[in-house]
């Protein structure tokens, strides 16, 4: 390397890697900052330097890709984010499962199951009304009796199928019955074999995952188990520790099995937000998932997660 070369080579090298400025550089290296201007120039052209401009959704789609190979799921879709608001994040991964699932349904004909909590309340609310021909939409599980809007499996059923103008299954039996005789008796109602059907043969499963806060709502509701404590985070109320391993927590509930949710056409999770990664990456963990929609910062947590898990 010549001595002009050299020169070039030092004054990036502070200016680009040490963050150095242009005055800073000239008093440094004894010289004009005119001179500095024209070095850091002249590396570009002679490419010591390379500026690599990054476009921020290609960024996004190789993070989707990252964590189509580390989960090995189909498909990973992931939205560009601004600032830190989380519920600008939010925001943000709820209309990118708007845009992803609004044409799918628009050709019509499918059997669409739905889960519950805030993020599918949100979708539902965000999703234009938009009729369609031949979809029917239907709860993956028994009602509750949890006085919020946002854990009322029939009512988020219903609230979708009047947006879609779709037809509506409700689940007219309760998720937990009160004795064992009353979950024999009930599985043997031809409407609990209707709904049954449905769960065989759904095309679209769209759920949110969710974490510790279920957890605790499932507690308070149904009483904790013995091995609570080893769950993380649920998809469909069927829950998981964090190496995606099935917790058992409750016996004789009425819900689409996790065979069910596997064998749909397309099983698509919503979640987003740094608390609910190590959820995501246990549900992930669990092959229930065909798509992943999420925002980018939650995206990096989920690798760092599993690559911290592989070492």
């Amino acid at each position: 390397m010549n001595d002009e070369k050299l020169l070039m080579y030092e004054a990036a090298t502070l200016y680009y890697g040490k963050n150095k400025t242009q005055q800073e550089i000239a008093e440094m290296m004894h010289i004009s900052r005119q001179t500095v201007s024209k070095l850091l120039g002249d590396a570009i052209e002679e490419k010591l330097v390379e500026i690599v401009i990054h476009d921020p959704q290609q960024d996004c789609e190789d993070l989707g890709e990252q964590i189509c190979r580390a989960f090995n799921i189909k498909k990973c879709v992931v939205c560009r984010v601004t600032g830190k608001n989380s519920a600008l994040h939010r925001l943000m991964t709820i209309k990118a499962a708007v845009n992803y699932l609004l044409p799918m349904i628009k050709k019509g004909g499918l059997k669409i199951a739905v889960s519950w909590g805030r993020t599918i309340q949100e979708l539902i609310n965000t999703l234009p009304d938009t009729p369609t021909t031949g979809n029917t939409v239907f709860p993956l599980f028994g009602a509750t009796d949890n006085e919020h809007a946002y854990f009322s499996s029939n009512e988020l059923a219903r609230h979708l199928a009047d947006k879609l103008d779709a037809d509506l299954n409700c689940a007219w039996f309760p998720y937990m019955p009160d004795s064992a005789e009353d979950y024999s008796l009930l599985k043997q109602l031809s409407y609990y074999k209707k709904m049954q059907n449905m769960w065989n043969t759904a095309d679209l499963a769209i759920m949110g995952i969710g974490n510790t806060e279920i957890l605790e709502i499932f507690g308070k509701t149904f009483g904790y188990s013995n091995i609570h404590a080893q769950a993380i985070g649920d998809v469909a109320t069927h829950f998981f520790n964090g190496d995606g391993q099935f917790v058992n927590l409750y016996e004789n509930t009425l819900c689409a099995t996790v065979d069910n949710i596997k064998n749909a056409g397309e099983t698509i999770a919503i979640a987003c937000g740094q608390e609910k990664a190590r959820a995501i990456t246990g549900a992930l963990r669990t092959q229930m998932i065909d798509t992943l929609i999420t925002d980018e910062h939650t995206a990096r947590r989920i690798l760092a997660l599993q690559k911290a898990s592989t070492k």
